[in-house]
């Protein structure tokens, strides 16, 4: 019954890209950045036509940005009013990602991840549309398998939701849509960041929420970071999650530094412990992990690769050891 879900859940964020995708068939105005020679081009008439020009990784790349762009661009539309900005149009961002994440025990553990963000400028910077396959909470993982079902984390967290400030500079955000396995969700957010010193920072945020069936909640979130260097920095986050439905706290650790190499290239080194408050505060997880990320034959195309070492409760805290391999497509306009 569970995969049966995940499988369904995957299948209509699917649904959501190749409506992008096909959207650039139907609607058929904007404007396309081609990434691969930086320029701009206007391509109102012939879309196709543009994109077949090129060659098949970028036609490829043509297609869905355009479908992105213009499904978009036309929601702008839909929202525009007297009074706002006619001149300006809707921007997007997000990345997908596919990955295979073989560990001892488990050599088949593929991932697909996507998160797409839309902004409206026909609503005047306050309104955005979120899609993506996970929540940004605490149960926020990268790697398939420390997402795990004793933390709150079904692994089939697709959301679909509008977020909305009073003003673009408010710090306080509300969110509406579907999150968590599918629960109807609602919830309001404050935001902040501290410049401690020239090198430091301390970003924080709070929020309440409720899920029609984790029922109320809140979260909290900090994160320090300092710069050491134009191309090594340092972060320390620590975050928690109630949840009223189990009565119960979940929580993260994590300390996180990374290194700006050569040619595109960057190391993030990764030291994460996780777990819940009842029966008592103790560990779920622990993960050490170091990712090798670059970029590579155009400039929104990269490539990972992440040994790591997993240790889980459900499996004794005996340590697994795997290799992460993944590409990811980064999209903005």
């Amino acid at each position: 019954m569970y995969k049966q879900k995940e499988i369904a859940l995957k299948l209509i964020g699917l649904l959501f890209i190749f409506y992008f995708i096909l959207s650039q068939a139907v609607f058929a105005k904007g404007i396309i950045k081609d990434n691969s020679n930086a320029k701009t081009e206007s391509i109102t008439a012939q879309p196709n036509h543009y994109c077949e020009h090129q060659q098949w990784l970028d036609k490829t790349y043509c297609h869905f940005f355009y479908g992105i762009d213009s499904a978009a661009n036309t929601l702008n539309d839909w929202s525009r009013h007297e009074g706002s900005n006619l001149n300006s149009d809707a921007s997007t961002s997000g990345r997908l990602r596919f990955g295979w994440e073989p560990r001892s025990g488990d050599f088949s553990a593929l991932d697909f991840r996507f998160k797409i963000r839309v902004k409206l400028p026909a609503l005047e910077e306050r309104v955005e549309l979120v899609l993506s396959d996970q929540e940004d909470d605490v149960n926020g993982q990268e790697l398939k398998a420390a997402r795990s079902e004793e933390l709150g984390n079904n692994k089939d967290q697709a959301v679909v939701a509008l977020q909305f400030k009073r003003s673009a500079e408010d710090k306080v955000s509300y969110r509406v849509g579907f999150g968590r396995g599918s629960q109807i969700y609602t919830r309001a957010r404050y935001s902040d960041m501290h410049r401690l010193s020239p090198d430091s920072t301390l970003r924080y945020f709070a929020e309440a929420n409720y899920y029609s069936e984790d029922e109320l909640g809140t979260e909290l979130n900090a994160e320090f970071a300092h710069v050491f260097t134009p191309k090594l920095a340092y972060e320390l986050s620590n975050s928690f999650r109630y949840r009223n439905k189990s009565n119960d706290w979940l929580w993260r650790h994590e300390m996180q530094l990374i290194y700006m190499g050569k040619n595109n290239s960057s190391y993030l080194f990764t030291a994460m412990i996780d777990g819940l408050s009842q029966p008592n505060y103790r560990k779920e997880q622990m993960l050490l992990s170091m990712r090798y990320k670059k970029q590579v034959l155009r400039e929104w195309l990269y490539l990972e690769l992440e040994p790591y070492i997993l240790y889980l409760r459900r499996e004794d805290f005996r340590p697994s050891i795997g290799i992460a391999l993944r590409a990811e497509v980064h999209f903005s306009t």
